[in-house]
């Protein structure tokens, strides 16, 4: 008898739910961390603290020169990554569409913070807007890439890797006082709407075989991460702020440790977001 696919209950992010919930994080994100007065604070705090503390160790000059070199190593990365999948598959089509995702990040990254997104000046020495990251966005674009040029058997394996060296890059961006959290998370939140764009594109002319099977880890990680980065900005929000040169120094750890959170949970959530939308949805086929 001939086999029929049949479609279980999707267990995944369907993409247009994706893109609504990526755009009212980065909307939430700048709304709180840079238009609002206690957000901007929160935010330039966590900055500070690890600006003043990182200086006093040896580690300030590697991790700097890690960051020039960033876009190379991106870029070498991720080209090679993408050549070899070309050779190999002798396609065009997927990596014509993924390059497309990351110039398109990359440039509207570019376009939101020094064109369309302004940061009032409330006195925290923040003047210039700085959000969204162009350091992480490529980075992410880039890690991005690979994943969606990766065959679908490796993809499980492939994306947290190469997320977690994105998620490293925008923490080395915070620590080494080259942008705030939200600047971070920002970079993370455009690029993983314009990637999940592109896969839902990919889907339509090339969907995935039903070699890749559903998995439940990540969904339940992504919502986490959603929940602590709400709870951030409630902590944020309900925190103290005295002057912004006058931070206790139990304050100021608690802000550097928020920071590094709202970092991570942005980037876990935006990842996974990326993930359930690559990854899904699971298929079985019986005769």
């Amino acid at each position: 008898m001939p086999r029929h696919s049949t479609a279980v209950r999707p267990h995944h992010i369907r993409w247009w739910w994706a893109l609504v919930l990526l755009i009212a994080m980065f909307c939430i994100e700048y709304t709180f961390f840079v238009l609002l007065r206690s957000g901007q604070w929160a935010d330039q705090a966590s900055f500070m603290a690890w600006s003043q503390w990182w200086p006093r160790t040896e580690l300030l000059n590697p991790i700097r020169q890690f960051l020039d070199l960033l876009p190379v190593i991106c870029g070498v990365i991720a080209g090679i990554f993408l050549l070899y999948r070309v050779i190999r598959d002798r396609s065009f089509l997927r990596a014509i569409v993924a390059i497309i995702s990351v110039v398109a990040a990359m440039g509207s990254t570019q376009l939101l913070k020094h064109e369309f997104l302004t940061r009032p000046d409330f006195n925290f020495g923040t003047t210039g807007n700085s959000f969204p990251s162009g350091h992480t966005a490529a980075a992410a674009a880039s890690m991005g890439l690979m994943y969606l040029m990766s065959p679908p058997r490796l993809r499980p394996v492939i994306q947290p890797v190469a997320w977690l060296f994105a998620t490293i890059t925008g923490v080395a961006t915070l620590i080494c006082g080259w942008h705030r959290p939200s600047d971070i998370a920002a970079g993370f939140l455009v690029t993983a709407l314009w990637l999940v764009i592109a896969s839902a594109v990919l889907q339509r002319i090339q969907p995935l075989s039903h070699e890749v099977n559903k998995t439940g880890w990540s969904r339940h990680v992504g919502a986490a991460s959603i929940i602590i980065w709400a709870a951030i900005i409630g902590l944020s929000f309900l925190l103290p702020h005295p002057h912004i040169q006058k931070i206790s120094e139990p304050l100021q750890l608690t802000y550097a440790v928020l920071g590094i959170a709202h970092v991570v949970t942005a980037s876990l959530a935006s990842g996974l977001v990326l993930r359930s939308v690559v990854l899904g949805p699971h298929r079985t086929f019986k005769k």
